[in-house]
């Protein structure tokens, strides 16, 4: 019996591949912010002056940054909220 559990479990998983998605990608209309267009002077982090430059309110920059430097780095800025696109 257990083993007919086993085999049933290993079926169904190898039968239905696990597609994980972004908040981003489930909803139309929106997308992750792109690293390349707020880090315009390319030092791998972004200012609060770049952030700003690209509307990003200043109370979400501050939140985004967990170690307090003043700039966020690429696993900081993966936890941006999504943008409208048109």
């Amino acid at each position: 019996m257990q083993l007919f559990i086993v085999a049933a479990v290993l079926i169904f998983s190898i039968s239905c591949p696990v597609h994980a998605t972004t908040p981003a990608e489930s909803k139309p209309g929106v997308i992750p912010p792109p690293w390349e267009l707020y880090d315009t002077d390319k030092d791998d982090y972004i200012s609060a002056e770049e952030a700003a430059q690209q509307k990003m309110p200043a109370e979400t920059f501050k939140s985004l940054d967990i170690d307090r430097d003043g700039r966020l780095n690429k696993d900081e800025f993966s936890k941006a909220p999504p943008i409208k696109i048109n």
